[in-house]
């Protein structure tokens, strides 16, 4: 079983796709979701936001402590 690429806490963004759905921004990884076949889902919240969102793993890419600090 692969791990998560991605950690409860880290801050990581939304690549831009041709899909419409989740702001552009920062959000932190609230958990990684059990693996069901193809990419990895994650729970996670924007910092704009009060609700989560369930995002892939190929959506998202980590951001550095620097980055929209």
């Amino acid at each position: 079983m692969n791990s998560p690429k991605f950690n409860e806490g880290q801050r990581v963004a939304v690549l831009r796709t041709s899909a419409a759905g989740a702001p552009n921004g920062v959000y932190r990884v609230i958990t990684a979701l059990p693996k069901e076949g193809g990419p990895r889902q994650y729970r996670v919240r924007s910092e704009t936001e009060n609700f989560d969102r369930v995002l892939s793993e190929v959506r998202l890419e980590a951001v550095s402590h620097e980055e929209h600090a």
